[in-house]
C-alpha cells in the first residue's frame, strides 16, 4: 500500500464479515438458473436504457455497451434484485474521479455471464504516478450493499482502485481481476484490487487477482473471512488502521485470511497503522496456510510507523495476531519478517509454522511473537 491511504479511506466505506447471514432473507438464484430465466429479465443493451430498466425491474441483464465518458453506470437496485452482466461493459475515457460503476441496494445477487467483462480501460490512463498523475477514475466498481452475493465477476485494467466495498452480510466469489497489462513500463500504480471498510460479515473466496497494489485490504471492519484468493504482483494481503482521527473508525475485529497465495509481490502479508491517526484496536486477526512466492521487499510486515518511517506509535493496539503455516520465498534483498511496534501496543501474538527462505537481510523485530525467533 502506498501513500494513497488517506484518500482511500474516504473512497472505501466498507465492512468485513464471515458469513452471509442477512436477517432479511432474499431469494437465492444461482448462475445456472439465472441463465435459464433470462426470458423473464429486463434487458439494457445501451447506457441510455439502464435507468428505466433499473427503475421498473428486479431481474436485469446488462448486455455489451459503452458507458459515456464522465458518467457512472449507476445501479440503485430494488430490494431482492438479480443483476446479470453479459458481454463487455466499457467506459469511455474521461479524467474525473468516478466511480465508473456503482451498485447499491439490499439483498442483491450480481452474476457475471460466461464471457462477460467489465473493462476499465486503465491502459489509457496509466502514467506511472497513480493518484499523483493525471486525474483518473478512482474506482471501477463501488459497492454499498446490505445482504447478498457477487459471483463470477471479471474486471480488466482498473485505472486505479478496482473494487471498493461498504456493506454487511455479503459474499464475493469467483472474482477475476486482471491488471496484467499494467506491468508494462511500470505504469499502473495504486491499483488496489478489493478493499472494504465499515463492513461486517464479509466473505471473499475463490478469486484470482493480478494488480500493482494491495490485493485485499481490510479497514474498520469486523467478522470477515478471505479464503482461496490468489494474488500476483500485488502489495499483499493487508490491514490498514489509523487513517481516521475518530477512534471507532480505526477498529478491526475477527478477520481471517486462509488458504491464499501471494506471488511476485512487493510484500506478502502486512498490517500498517498510521501514527498520525486516532486511537483504535486491531484484534483477533489470523493468517493461516498462506504461500508467499518471490516477494521482493518484506514477506511478513507489521509496522506502526506508516508514512512516518522509524517513528512507531501506540495509538493502534494490535491484540491477538495469529500466524499459522506461513511459508515461501523472498528474492533479492528482501526481508523475511519485519516488525516495528509502538510502545506496548503489540500483544498476544502467537505464531507457528512460519518459514520464509531466501532472505539475505536479517529479520527486524522490536517485538517478538510467541513461537517465533527473530
Amino acid at each position: 500500500m502506498t501513500s494513497h491511504l488517506i484518500p482511500l479511506l474516504s473512497i472505501l466505506v466498507f465492512s468485513v464479515a464471515v458469513t452471509a447471514t442477512s436477517t432479511d432473507s432474499y431469494e437465492h438464484i444461482d448462475y445456472e438458473k439465472a441463465k435459464n430465466l433470462t426470458a423473464d429479465y429486463c434487458y439494457a443493451r445501451s447506457y441510455a436504457e439502464v435507468a428505466n430498466v433499473v427503475e421498473k425491474c428486479r431481474y436485469i441483464v446488462l448486455v455489451n455497451f459503452e458507458v459515456p465518458a464522465g458518467k457512472t453506470l449507476q445501479l440503485n437496485l430494488q430490494k431482492n434484485s438479480v443483476l446479470l452482466i453479459e458481454g463487455t461493459i466499457t467506459f469511455a475515457v474521461a479524467h474525473w474521479d468516478g466511480p465508473l460503476m456503482s451498485i447499491n441496494g439490499k439483498n442483491l445477487q450480481v452474476l457475471g455471464g460466461t464471457n462477460h467483462l467489465i473493462h476499465g480501460q486503465g491502459e489509457k490512463y496509466w502514467d506511472g504516478r497513480g493518484g499523483g498523475g493525471v486525474q483518473k477514475p478512482q474506482r471501477v466498481m463501488s459497492i454499498n450493499v446490505q445482504g447478498g452475493s457477487f459471483k463470477n465477476i471479471n474486471i480488466k485494467n482498473c485505472p486505479m482502485f478496482c473494487v471498493s466495498i461498504i456493506g454487511s452480510d455479503l459474499t464475493f466469489s469467483g472474482f477475476n481481476i486482471d491488471n496484467n497489462d499494467g506491468f508494462k513500463g511500470g505504469l499502473a500504480v495504486n491499483t488496489d484490487a478489493m478493499g472494504f471498510v465499515y463492513s461486517n460479515n464479509i466473505l471473499i473466496e475463490n478469486s484470482k487477482i493480478i494488480n500493482q497494489d494491495d490485493c485485499i485490504n481490510v479497514m474498520a471492519s469486523s467478522n470477515a473471512v478471505i479464503r482461496n484468493v490468489h494474488c500476483w504482483g500485488s502489495h499483499g494481503l493487508s490491514f490498514s488502521s489509523g487513517l481516521s482521527k475518530t477512534d471507532e473508525n480505526n477498529d478491526i475485529h475477527n478477520v481471517t485470511f486462509q488458504d491464499c497465495s501471494i506471488g511476485g509481490s512487493l510484500n506478502g502479508i502486512h498490517i500498517l497503522t498510521m501514527p498520525s491517526g486516532g486511537k483504535g484496536k486491531i484484534s483477533q486477526v489470523t493468517y493461516r496456510n498462506i504461500q508467499i512466492i518471490d516477494v521482493t521487499q518484506r514477506a511478513i510486515e507489521f509496522r506502526q510507523d506508516y508514512l512516518d518511517n522509524g517513528h512507531p506509535k501506540n495509538n493502534i493496539v494490535i491484540d491477538g495476531l495469529t500466524l499459522d503455516n506461513i511459508y515461501g520465498t523472498v528474492t533479492g534483498n528482501a526481508v523475511a519478517v519485519y516488525i516495528n511496534c509502538g510502545s506496548g501496543s503489540c500483544k498476544n501474538w502467537n505464531w507457528s509454522g512460519v518459514k520464509i527462505t531466501g532472505a539475505k537481510t536479517k529479520d527486524y523485530c522490536n517485538f517478538v511473537p510467541h513461537g517465533y525467533s527473530c
